[in-house]
């Protein structure tokens, strides 16, 4: 229930009959197995976001002037 997104910890602290949130939060230490996947996701995630070309610059800015200004060439019309 604990992992439920649709329950908040004060539900399942109702049904498990708890005086004390406190008592109910003991359910929600991750597993070493969790904390190594959710990292391995986060890195995942990390790497495609990397991997996304960057935005084009809004409509009326000079690519050559964004060039000089980032540090970056300007080649066949993107930023780089």
């Amino acid at each position: 229930m604990v992992r439920d997104p649709n329950l908040t910890l004060a539900d399942v602290q109702w049904v498990m009959g708890h005086a004390h949130i406190t008592t109910t939060e003991i359910y929600i230490a991750p597993t070493p197995d969790e904390v190594v996947a959710h990292v391995l996701a986060h890195h995942e995630r990390q790497r495609a976001e990397q991997a996304k070309p960057p935005a084009p610059p809004a409509p009326g800015y000079r690519l050559e002037v964004l060039a000089a200004l980032f540090g970056t060439s300007a080649v066949g019309g993107e930023i780089r």
